[in-house]
């Protein structure tokens, strides 16, 4: 649109905004593109995207916490099995999930479980440090 309006400027007014408007329609289908692209390109391959609800990832934090707490009081030699009770944490189950977790969301590709992974990158593995810190935290 701000090419378009430059566009415009440019020859005066003649074209009666007209330019703009292509703009603003190029920006607007180059954005639809960029965001359903990948999806629909994945449909006619035979894929599928799928999103996990924040309730299950919530779920699944909390109950790594307990594992981990289970295990960092778990003896060297210890031969019973580790029981975990349900988690009655309340932070967890209410509100948003913690923010490094939501931008780990926002990038599939970090994950190894994708057919081109990248988990090799400075950010994931700050958002991993950050994560770790929020699930351990008393």
């Amino acid at each position: 649109a701000a090419a378009g309006a430059g566009v415009d400027l440019m020859v005066g007014g003649v074209t009666l905004g007209a330019a703009a408007l292509v703009g603003a329609i190029a920006g607007g289908a180059l954005s639809t593109a960029r965001s359903y692209g990948g999806r629909l390109l994945g449909k006619f391959k035979g894929r599928r995207e799928l999103t996990v609800d924040d309730a299950v990832l919530s779920l699944l934090a909390l109950r790594q916490r307990h594992l981990l707490l289970a295990l960092g009081v778990r003896g060297h030699a210890a031969l019973h099995s580790i029981e975990l009770t349900t988690p009655q944490d309340k932070t967890w189950r209410k509100g948003k999930i913690p923010e490094p977790l939501s931008r780990a969301r926002a990038h599939p590709q970090w994950s190894t479980l994708n057919p081109q992974p990248k988990p090799n990158q400075a950010e994931r593995q700050e958002a991993i440090d950050e994560l770790a810190d929020v699930v351990l935290q008393d």
